[in-house]
This record gives C-alpha cells, structure tokens and sequence, in this order.
C-alpha cells in the first residue's frame, strides 16, 4: 500500500502587526506589490481574509561572472533565480495582527516595520519540553555585544548551555513541543473510528522559534486555520514554562508605551561615533545563519550612491548621522537598510533597517533601558532582582586594605587657561600616590605582551605586597566601570591559566621595582581587588551595563579559585603637587 502523504509541511510563521482596518497589502514590501515578477492575489482561507504574494528574483549578471570571464577567459553569461512566496491570513477580523507563511525567500517580502519580534520565541518557551532544548541564540546585553549559538545534539535541559541569568537575552530557541492540538498530531495513515480520528501517544515536534516559528502547518484550509488558531492561543493565553520563565524577564516595551518618545531621543542625541553605552550587534535574521556574507551595502545613508563594506562597524552606521541635527538621526538611521549579499550579489538576507543594528543602554526615571535590535526593553522585575542578589554577595566581600585618599591637584582649563582644583588623574594616583608606598608597585599602563594578548594586557593596577591585584576605577560612566571588570577578568584568567603570561608578569614587576621586588615561580594572587572611587559604594551607583560586567567579572574569577573584594577609596579635598 503506497505511503500516504503527510498532511502538514514545514513553513516560517511569522506575526505581522496590521491593524484590523488596515489592509494587508501593508505588510509587504511595496517594491514586490508593485514587481513585474510579482503576483499579490486577495483570497480566502477557510473563510478568513488572506493575501498571496508570489513571484522570483532575477539576477541577470552576478558579480562573480565578470570576475570568472576576465580571469578564464571564457565569454559565458548567467543569471541567478530565486523564488519567493508568502501568505497572509487574518484568523480574527478584530485583531490588530496577522499571521504570515513563508516559502523559499519569502522572507524577504515582507515589510519589517510589521514583523511581532520574538513572536516565535514565545511560542516555543511555552510549549517546549524543558529537558529537550536543541539550540539556543543568546546575545550579552553589555558594552561588547556577544553572540553565543549553542548546540547539543538530541536536546538536553536549559543548564546543559550554560547560559547566564544575568545579562542575556536570548533570540533564538530551538526544542521538542508535544504536537497534539495541531494537525501535525495526526499520522498521515491514522485510521479513523466512528467519527473520531484514533491517535497515537501525542508526536514530538522540533520547533525553532525566534522572530518567526519554524513549525510544519497543515496543507488543508480549514486544518490551517485551525492550526493558526491554536499557536495563537498559546501565544496569547499561555504562561512561559516555569524553568524558562526568567527568559521573558527581560520585558520589551509595547508600541504606544509613554516613555518611548523620550528614551528615543536621548537615543538620537547620542548616535554619534564617540558616544557611550552605544554597541553593533547583529539582527534577528543573523540567528538562522543567512549564508557566508560577501559585503554590507547600506543604502538611504545621505551619500549619493549605496555604501559597501566588506566588514560592519558602529563607526559605518554612525558616521553618516554625526552632521544632522540630533533630533533627526534616530529617523534617519530607521530610514538606512544594511543588506548583506553573496558573492555574487544576491541577496542573503532582507534590507533591514539600521535601527535593527544597534545596542544601546541608558536610564530614565531611575530605571534601566535597552534598545536592541530596533526595540525598547525595560531591564527590571526578576531581572533586577537576580542582578541584586549576585550584586549583594559581591560587595559584602569587602576588601581590608588601605588605599589612600585621592587628593586633587592644580589644572587649567584647555580652552581659557584658568586655574582649578581638580582630581589627580588616575595614572598619577596609582604612580605616585597609592603604588608609591613601600612594598606596592604600580603596573597601571605597563602592559604584558603574550601569545593570546599582542597587543598586551594589565595584569592591575596596583600590586601589593600581599599579592593583591589591586584594579582601581574613579568611575564616571558605565563603560568605565566595565572596562575595570573585564580587565580584572582578563588579568586573572591570563596569570592563572596561561604560562607566558606569569613569566611576562615576573619580568614586568621587576623591571618597574627595580629589582626589589621578585615575583615566584608558583604565585597565586592572593585575592582580585576592585577599588572604586566616586562611586561604586552600592550596586545602585553601578549602571546595568557594568553590573552585569562586575557579575561575570566575579563568576569568572571564582571559576579560577580566587576570591574578588570590593574596597571604596575616600576622596580629599587637599591640593597636591608632583614634580615633572
């Protein structure tokens, strides 16, 4: 007996934000709706209003050939052709969303000022097996944006990724979910009894979900919309899984929210090259891997024609805005799209716009903000309770050394010359102030060239004569603040786990010591110092940024088996003076 077709296929669901008055035309990219090689087709899905857009993109001479004919010599001619589809269904005529199907580079089609982020993640943390998780995509909410794509073949529990509580959103997850309530639940040879279908014990599906949700969806109208209803429901009625819960700590703020207006233009004050707080990271289409990205062509940046990099920096998306007045640049950036192309300029992934590529954190109303990736998200609930926690027990460890007061010292203002009393800046305190004293040497600016560090690295500020590596910050911002933390996560890791790196070290207190002091063979730090001046005598002081960077600094140094103190120097208000 021939193998009975499956009555589900697998597709890319996405959720599209079109208000219910809205036609659903609005969606799609007017580019397509109004292409030659494009068909839009208003139909019905089992009653429900929908809308097909089909059609293929046609590359009549790929970059590549020119290359190909000059350097063979063989006159040939090619072209690419790429397919795409994509169907929009309204399963509710009250709602203010749709649902949209996409084959092939579908994708592509559609307008992403429309696409519900994260809609495919919520489904998945709400109905994926907690011991089964297959893949996750996380991103560091911090001032180096870091993107983890972790895999564990047959899936295992969320711990088995060793993903952190603090400081991660994460964007892509892929696991088991229990099939039953969709048509996939049904075996294409199910036998049917009477009036009702005889099943099996419910299937296991792999879902993946981020912006859109990888799921098979039935082929039969009347099962889709059924289908379609169903994810909705769980969407909109369902709590997350409990082991997965404090992954939607981390709250984006819903269009309409009040204080958008404002956090956007303390956003489009500050998108500028030497802003702080201010990080590239990679858009949501990057999770799924688009393909081996050849260039970056930015297009609408104000330059006459698109611009092209072979790498993407903050400093490409930025440059083009730092001239405009700053209440316009946010809009300008929105207006910019980053595309990323093969080889042979085809497309890899839609033109999406430049908001979608930037990071960045500030405070409002004393609380914590984020914009990342094109979207606004409140840092606070359990969050800022899991961050409190960590935070209390980190600066409970208090440290008993005594750093000396930071005095200040005669200056003159660069642009008219008077005469002021301002704080002695930091290589002068550790130099001559704090690494000044019997048995400390200052190592502030002498840096330790390895195999893993070339360009070299601190290994503290101050060294004691107990062996504390002392890291000593006047904080005024948190890039400040993390720049500390990750230098004392460095430095420990460098000297514990990396030979060169404590025999660098030896040669280095020597050398600024004079010979007095002698490092052994076998040290140990005895302990990792952080010392704040200004601010840092609460976590409160500390922006979320350089939270979570004190967070992982002391994660990290506790893995190496050594402990992290806080101490707070005192600030004087007695003038000093130094010779030249």
């Amino acid at each position: 007996m021939p193998k009975q077709q499956s009555k589900s296929a697998k597709s890319s669901l996405y959720r599209l934000r079109v208000k219910s008055d809205a036609k659903l035309e609005a969606a799609v990219q007017d580019k397509y709706l109004k292409s030659e090689g494009f068909t839009s087709t208003a139909t019905k899905v089992d009653g429900s209003d929908s809308l097909l857009v089909y059609g293929s993109m046609l590359n009549d001479n790929p970059a590549w050939v020119e290359h190909a004919r000059s350097v063979s010599s063989v006159p040939f001619n090619l072209s690419n052709q790429t397919s795409a589809g994509l169907l929009l269904v309204r399963i509710d005529d009250s709602n203010d969303y749709c649902y949209g199907l996409s084959w092939s580079m579908g994708h592509l089609l559609i307008n992403p000022a429309y696409i519900d982020d994260g809609f495919g993640l919520r489904f998945a943390l709400r109905r994926a097996r907690p011991e089964a998780v297959s893949a996750l995509t996380s991103h560091a909410l911090d001032t180096v944006p870091r993107t983890a794509r972790t895999s564990v073949f047959g899936g295992a529990s969320l711990g088995s990724f060793g993903l952190e509580e603090i400081g991660e959103i994460v964007s892509r997850f892929v696991g088991k979910i229990e099939s039953k309530g969709l048509t996939c639940d049904i075996k294409p040879d199910a036998k049917k009894s009477k009036s009702k279908t005889m099943r099996s014990v419910s299937r296991k599906i792999t879902v993946r979900g981020a912006d859109s949700l990888g799921i098979p969806l039935a082929k039969l109208p009347a099962n889709l919309l059924a289908d379609l209803r169903s994810i909705d429901d769980v969407v909109e009625k369902e709590k997350p899984k409990a082991q997965f819960a404090h992954l939607e700590n981390t709250q984006p703020l819903k269009p309409g929210n009040r204080k958008i207006p404002a956090l956007e233009s303390l956003l489009s004050e500050n998108l500028k090259p030497d802003s702080a707080g201010m990080s590239l990271c990679w858009p949501a289409e990057f999770d799924n891997e688009p393909g081996e990205i050849a260039r970056y062509k930015v297009f609408g940046s104000g330059a006459t024609r698109p611009l092209v990099f072979e790498e993407l920096d903050l400093f490409s998306l930025v440059e083009p805005l730092e001239k405009l007045e700053p209440k316009d640049r946010l809009s300008r950036l929105r207006s910019m799209k980053i595309q990323g192309q093969a080889e042979d300029d085809s497309p890899l992934t839609r033109q999406i716009s430049g908001d979608k590529w930037i990071l960045y954190q500030t405070k409002l109303e004393g609380e914590s903000y984020v914009f990342h990736r094109g979207r606004w998200y409140n840092i606070g609930g359990a969050y800022l309770e899991m961050l409190k926690s960590h935070l209390e027990q980190i600066f409970a460890n208090k440290s008993d050394l005594e750093i000396p007061a930071w005095p200040k010292e005669k200056k003159r203002r660069k642009n008219s010359d008077e005469e002021y009393s301002g704080w002695v800046n930091e290589g002068r305190f550790n130099d001559n102030i704090f690494g000044a004293q019997e048995g400390y040497v200052s190592l502030d600016r002498r840096l330790i060239h390895t195999s893993q560090h070339p360009r070299g690295f601190e290994a503290c500020d101050v060294l004691t004569p107990d062996d504390r590596l002392v890291h000593v910050k006047k904080l005024d911002g948190s890039i400040a603040a993390s720049h500390l933390f990750n230098q004392a996560s460095n430095s420990a890791e460098a000297l514990v786990r990396q030979p060169d790196a404590l025999d660098k070290f030896r040669e280095r207190v020597t050398e600024v010591s004079g010979g007095k002091r002698v490092i052994s063979d076998n040290f140990r730090p005895k302990a990792i110092v952080i010392a704040f001046a200004s601010k840092g005598r609460s976590p409160d002081d500390l922006f979320t940024f350089s939270q979570v960077s004190l967070v992982r600094c002391a994660q990290n140094i506790a893995s190496l088996g050594l402990d992290l103190e806080v101490a707070f120097i005192e600030e004087s208000d007695e003038v000093v003076s130094f010779e030249e």
